[in-house]
């Protein structure tokens, strides 16, 4: 499974990473799930149509 991410997204993990912010480290590794997630369901709603 493939996930594109923005240059934002990037620089805000890379932030998080080197600030060794362990919340925000947890809410974006929530967002990625989430996004995920939705991918995956969206791959199963195609091959249902």
């Amino acid at each position: 499974m493939v996930l594109n991410i923005s240059d934002e997204e990037f620089v805000r993990m890379k932030m998080v990473a080197l600030d060794l912010d362990k919340e925000g480290a947890l809410r974006i590794l929530k967002d990625l799930v989430k996004r995920l997630e939705q991918q995956k369901n969206q791959g199963l709603k195609s091959h249902l149509d």
